[in-house]
């Protein structure tokens, strides 16, 4: 029998209930191609809102924005590459007069070969399953952008529904000195976030020592300033040991946590997660990791993760990701990184999102000194409030993305 850990106690499943939840990953299956793929009903209904709606003029907006004093790393660990890079948005013009909107996340060269295949798709028509477009989750968010303004719903209707009016969010960081970790952290709780994750260890941290005392001695800072702030530290798999995130688990005792998020050494599952299953079973702190959608049900039978962060370059395919967790009982979270437009695509997908019960790791809103977007983000009591206005609920705010283009390019 397996034994599956709850949010306070641990429990046995039966026979009966491993066997049930064997039907659940079958039935999952047919749910999820019912919820994301072709409709039978579709057709007809397209043709009495407006018929067929097809991509005429996209507008590449490269930009870049800084972001707000150390929102990432501070002076003392610099700002890596990735965050200085290049933004890219696009609008996306259709021969109904109506414009929608997304974020493309790949190499220029992939971008400006890729964006020209959209040209032409009928978006009433377009299958999302079988897509036939480059830039899977970018095209989606713009096809459900148009949808959703078309049929006068926000994108979560067409998701299936969402489960949750407000989404629950991380104030996510990176490489910090404690001090610096305390201050971000103490203007953080007075923004209203009550959730504090970081990253953490670089190769300054060169012994097993350092690098114990770089997580503890920054989680021991946020809560001089903020004791009621709970903190994930991302230790992005540097601590190497189970030895060494015992350690941790055990100097932070006492302390408001809300999980270690990929503690220890991927590769030390060793294909059976006997490492992980390991730690989780000798620390009192709930362990986190990605998890690929093939390895969700290898490690909820290996019992080695209590959440699963799950993510995938298509947000049906999260969606899907997410539904699965679910049903095998595990909680957990996904993540956005993204100006503006995606960011408001994140909150319609973790509206979403079944398993979603912790912090969503959401780089955004605080992250930069402008959303590039016209409606606000308003954070209150750690949750902004899932959009309700139709499709995507955002639109782009053209002088400010005047004022930090790099270049602009049209496609029709």
């Amino acid at each position: 029998m397996l034994l599956r850990r709850g949010a306070t106690t641990g429990r046995y499943l039966s026979p009966e209930e491993w066997d049930r939840r064997r039907f659940l990953l079958t039935a999952l299956k047919v749910s999820a191609a019912a919820l994301f793929g072709a409709n039978p009903g579709w057709g007809a209904r397209q043709e009495a809102v407006r018929g067929s709606m097809k991509i005429t003029r996209l507008t590449l907006y490269v930009v870049n924005v800084p972001e707000r004093k150390w929102w990432w790393s501070d002076d003392f660990y610099g700002q890596p590459e990735h965050q200085r890079d290049d933004n890219y948005i696009v609008e996306v013009e259709t021969d109904q007069g109506l414009t929608g909107l997304t974020c493309v996340f790949r190499r220029p060269n992939e971008i400006e070969a890729d964006l020209p295949s959209w040209i032409g798709r009928d978006v009433m028509g377009v299958n999302l399953r079988k897509p036939g477009a480059r830039l899977v989750g970018s095209f989606e968010q713009a096809v459900l952008d148009l949808r959703g303004q078309a049929l006068g719903v926000p994108i979560w209707q067409l998701l299936g529904g969402k489960l949750r009016d407000r989404i629950l969010v991380a104030q996510t960081t990176g490489y910090k000195t404690p001090q610096n970790t305390a201050d971000q952290a103490e203007w953080g709780w007075a923004e209203g976030f009550r959730v504090y994750k970081m990253k953490c260890i670089t190769q300054r941290e060169d012994t097993d020592e350092k690098r114990i005392r770089y997580v503890v001695d920054r989680v021991e800072a946020i809560h001089k300033v903020a004791p009621e702030m709970l903190v994930r530290p991302d230790i992005r798999w540097r601590l190497r040991e189970v030895w060494a995130a015992q350690e941790v688990a055990r100097r932070l005792r006492g302390h408001p946590m809300d999980s270690l998020e990929s503690p220890i050494n991927k590769a030390a599952f060793g294909g059976s997660w006997s490492e992980w299953r390991r730690l989780r079973e000798s620390v009192h702190l709930p362990i986190a990791d990605h998890v690929s959608q093939q390895a969700l049900v290898p490690v909820f039978e290996a019992r080695g993760l209590d959440h699963a962060i799950v993510g995938h370059a298509s947000h049906l395919q999260v969606l899907q990701m997410s539904h699965l967790a679910h049903e095998l009982g595990m909680n957990g979270w996904s993540q956005t990184v993204a100006y503006g437009p995606g960011s408001a695509m994140g909150l319609h997908v973790a509206a979403c999102m079944p398993h979603l019960t912790k912090a969503y790791d959401l780089v955004g809103p605080y992250s930069w000194i402008d959303t590039l977007v016209n409606e606000p983000f308003m954070l209150e009591d750690g949750s902004y409030t899932v959009p309700d206005r139709p499709g995507l609920g955002y639109t782009l705010n053209h002088d400010a993305v005047k004022k930090y283009l790099v270049r602009k390019q049209v496609f029709a």
